[in-house]
């Protein structure tokens, strides 16, 4: 957002402060969903009123943006047996599937009694990972909308759980708008779906999510990180950690073998990895550093001249912002699935590699580092990265709509 446009922006909303909720999808294992909305969120603090409501609590501390708020109610790893097991850990109640669906339910419809929204942005799933938005979707009075990254899980039969029965409904009879966060020369969603013509009318592509790194912020992480010119850094993360092991792992074993270059490990917060900060690999602590969590991954993924990433959106869309050669490590296994898809639907604009296991990473990261030395230019620069703004302005005009007698 330009200065004039965002002078002009909140201008208009200065006259009656308009409140928006966000409901992050947490079903998944990554902290994508949640780092999305907060860019949204970002972007509209101010002419509205943004909370956050979200399963993640360590992590929304760090992505809520300042001005705005959030709840953190109960997260489905704490109230589903199966899903706290992954951690080693009881539920923090004993409940049955029906009764955990029950609290999370009537959490939200209290912030929603209390907040009392004039807008609503769901995240992923229209009626929430188990239902659980049903209520609210249906008898809260005002403007909702859909935010989908664009590319789905092939595997997940998301077209059923997004397109089909009760959601369809929901999309149809209740659902403003469906906003694509992606730019549609690379990601075709509606095509790619079997829609009504009634759904499709409410599909707008807005551009990609993501937060905005300037070329001087780059400098100055390359600068802090202390490189010198002619260093390759690589920076090598697993999103938010889980699942993500054998990918970091295979990381660390590059760091011994690439003595020449300079290497930061970010293992991410749901990792079952817990090496202290700052562990060394090989010799020097400086080239080598592991670490649990870093507070603004972004200005890694964009500083660097090597990624290697999970595939994880959030994290493509950071490193675009810089010059990095990146090479997918896809955490799931089907080449249906989201990261190898939307890896190689970005393969016509950007300098990437898909490594479809860890075991195939040392090859294809050889190739990437010999790419990131040539220097080759490619089309990063031509991608719609503006979807944060389009979705606050399309919000705040169909509020301005419905102002007008």
């Amino acid at each position: 957002m330009t200065a004039e446009h965002a002078r002009s922006w909140h201008a208009r909303g200065a006259a009656a402060q308009k409140r928006a909720v966000f409901f992050v999808f947490d079903g998944g294992v990554g902290l994508g969903h949640l780092r999305r909305l907060c860019h949204i969120a970002e972007r509209m603090q101010g002419p509205f009123a943004c909370l956050v409501v979200t399963g993640h609590s360590r992590a929304a501390t760090w992505f809520v943006p300042a001005g705005c708020e959030y709840v953190h109610i109960p997260s489905w790893d704490s109230l589903i047996a199966e899903r706290a097991r992954y951690w080693a850990r009881e539920p923090f109640v004993e409940v049955e599937l029906e009764e955990a669906v029950a609290i999370r339910r009537t959490m939200i419809d209290g912030i929603m009694r209390a907040f009392r929204p004039d807008a609503i942005f769901v995240d992923h799933l229209p009626l929430g990972s188990r239902g659980e938005l049903a209520d609210v979707i249906e008898n809260a009075r005002c403007r909702k909308y859909l935010v989908t990254r664009g590319v789905l899980n092939g595997t997940e039969d998301l077209d059923a759980l997004i397109f089909g029965g009760a959601a369809r409904t929901a999309l149809i009879e209740h659902y403003d708008r469906i906003l694509v966060a992606a730019d549609r020369r690379i990601v075709k969603f509606a095509e790619g779906h079997d829609l009504s013509a009634r759904v499709r009318a409410k599909i707008t592509s807005t551009g990609y999510v993501t937060q905005k790194i300037s070329a001087a912020a780059i400098a100055g992480k390359r600068a802090e990180r202390g490189l010198a010119p002619g260093d390759t850094w690589v920076v090598a993360s697993a999103g938010g950690g889980q699942t993500g092991e054998a990918t970091i792992n295979a990381a660390i074993a590059l760091a011994d073998a690439y003595p020449e270059l300079v290497f930061d490990i970010v293992l991410g917060p749901r990792s079952n990895l817990r090496p202290p900060d700052g562990i060394r690999v090989g010799g020097n602590a400086m080239r080598v550093r592991i670490h649990s969590t870093v507070e603004n991954m972004g200005l890694l993924h964009a500083g660097a001249d090597v990624v290697i990433t999970t595939g994880g959106y959030n994290s493509l869309l950071e490193t675009l912002q810089g010059s990095a050669s990146i090479v997918c490590v896809p955490l799931r296994a089907s080449e249906r699935d989201e990261q190898f898809q939307h890896a190689r639907s970005l393969s016509d604009f950007i300098d990437i590699r898909i490594a479809p296991t860890a075991a195939e990473l040392p090859l294809k990261f050889a190739e990437a580092v010999q790419a990131s030395a040539s220097r080759r230019p490619d089309r990063r620069a031509e991608i719609d990265m503006s979807g944060a703004d389009a979705i606050a302005d399309i919000a705040l005009n169909d509020l301005a709509m419905d102002t007008v007698p």
